[in-house]
């Protein structure tokens, strides 16, 4: 059953591998202490080889993690925590372009042994070393491409990994269409991943 839903999960993500999301977001932050529903990130790296760390990729983790919570996760009393912060050396996934058309398998291959089951993972690379792709995601881990962090892309590919499929209403977070235009998720999909948080993360 478990390779059953890795093998749906992979079939369903080039869907929404390729996005234009470029434009500004108009979302007005709203903070909450004490969230019910409560889950670690680490945040991981991609690096092709030792002559690199992670300034390569310039992320004020602090800022990118208020992000999520201010315009996304706290409004539906569910809350994000930075857990570790670390790099791996891939040169496999650092160039996705290598493998167009193959970067769902690729990134299910390549991070399978390296994410924690008690948080989520999200895998950073470079927007150029790809074909377009702004993320993918898995349970328990999503691959975001670095120019696209602070985009509605980001809990896109978080809502995958905390269980939500596609859902094609103009504006709600798991739309595939103009992703410019996504804002919020439902209170369906705010329940499934908080119901998500308590059966894995707490």
């Amino acid at each position: 059953m478990r390779y059953l839903i890795l093998i749906l999960s992979v079939l369903l993500l080039p869907s929404c591998s390729v996005e234009d999301d470029f434009a500004p977001l108009s979302i007005e932050p709203i903070y909450m202490d004490n969230t019910a529903a409560n889950v670690l990130v680490d945040i991981i790296y991609v690096l092709p080889n030792e002559d690199y760390d992670k300034t390569f990729y310039n992320l004020n983790e602090a800022k990118y993690i208020d992000f999520l919570n201010g315009c996304f996760f706290n409004r539906h009393d569910i809350g994000i925590t930075m857990g570790e912060s670390k790099t791996i050396i891939n040169p496999e996934l650092f160039n996705l372009k290598d493998n167009q058309h193959q970067e769902p398998q690729v990134f299910s291959s390549e991070t399978e042994n390296l994410y924690k089951t008690d948080r989520l993972s999200i895998f950073i690379i470079p927007r150029s070393n790809t074909y377009g792709i702004a993320g993918l995601g898995l349970p328990h881990r999503l691959l975001i491409t670095d120019e696209f962090l602070f985009t509605t892309t980001s809990p896109h590919e978080v809502g995958h990994s905390l269980g939500l499929t596609h859902k094609e209403i103009e504006g709600n977070i798991m739309c595939r269409k103009k992703p410019y235009l996504r804002k919020e998720f439902d209170e369906d999909q705010a329940y499934t991943m908080r119901e998500k948080i308590f059966d894995l993360y707490n």
